[in-house]
């Protein structure tokens, strides 16, 4: 979806990858039951903001509607609190309406529009900690 592409060859993934390691990206396997359920990535300081940033969850379809997503951000927003951390921050492209929908109802608010690093247009959403 980011990059308007039914497809991405393996390289075009390695060097998305690589990059995003070079930022010091984390990822996050999620396990459920007996497999991986999906994969969820974030950023734990982004430099221009500070803040941390959720930058993609991924749940394999066999596990989808099982509530597997939602619980899997919940544990990443508790590891965010632990760390003394105050809010968490993400883009959603514009035409993913099932990402608006999922993180909307997950208590994300929109803050502000923007372009992401594939000159997307995409919606800014935060997360603040009581």
């Amino acid at each position: 979806m980011v990059e308007h592409k039914a497809y991405l060859e393996p390289l075009e993934i390695r060097e998305d990858n690589r990059v995003n390691l070079e930022m010091g990206e984390k990822m996050l396997y999620i396990k459920a039951h007996t497999g991986y359920a999906g994969l969820i990535t974030y950023l734990p300081d982004y430099g221009q903001d500070h803040h941390p940033w959720i930058g993609l969850l991924v749940i394999h379809q066999q596990y989808s509607r099982q509530g597997i997503g939602k619980t899997a951000v919940h544990e990443l927003e508790q590891m965010f609190k632990q760390q003394g951390l105050n809010a968490v921050r993400l883009a959603v492209q514009l035409e993913n309406k099932a990402g608006e929908a999922f993180w909307t109802a997950n208590g994300y608010v929109r803050i502000r529009s923007a372009m992401d690093n594939h000159n997307n247009e995409v919606d800014v959403y935060e997360k603040q900690f009581k």
